[in-house]
């Protein structure tokens, strides 16, 4: 209890609650006087400050009350007595995987999606030839034919 409330995170969040929401109904009281005064929009903006400060309650109340997520991580199930927030969703069913036709692809989506899988496996490294970080034989690497030669550079005449 004591961590929920006296944290760093807990004071950063209780600062911001006590500027942001008197900020936002400060503004509203103007916007209230310059629609009293003849300008029409500002009937809009003095119902809509209000809200922000509500709105910024309700997520420090939802923030000061979330578990982190690295406690989630560890179990499907919320530990006993804590209750999960709104805000954090875990889906309880397992998604199918994304089949890929590599028949039904483009040569350039294709290449693309070589590129993405090897950048998802952390195989490139950056040099002084690669400065990108690009893999070998994907999109800007050393494929011949990938990318036509006035692409890399070749002189137009």
């Amino acid at each position: 209890m004591r961590e929920r409330w006296f944290s760093r995170r807990a004071f950063l969040l209780h600062f911001l609650l006590v500027t942001v929401v008197p900020g936002c109904l400060a503004a509203g009281w103007w916007q209230v006087h310059r629609a009293l005064s003849g300008n029409l929009l500002s009937y809009l903006y003095s119902i809509e400050w209000p809200f922000f400060a509500v709105l910024g309650v309700v997520a420090w109340w939802q923030l000061v009350h979330d578990e982190p997520v690295a406690h989630w991580l560890q179990s499907e199930q919320a530990p006993e007595g804590r209750r999960r927030s709104w805000l954090y969703h875990q889906d309880d069913s397992e998604g199918q995987p994304v089949a890929r036709y590599e028949a039904l692809e483009s040569p350039e989506l294709s290449a693309y999606n070589r590129y993405l899988e090897s950048l998802a496996a952390g195989k490139a490294k950056k040099t002084w030839s690669n400065p990108r970080g690009l893999p070998t034989g994907t999109l800007g690497g050393d494929v011949e034919g990938e990318l036509p030669d006035a692409g890399r550079g070749a002189a137009i005449s």
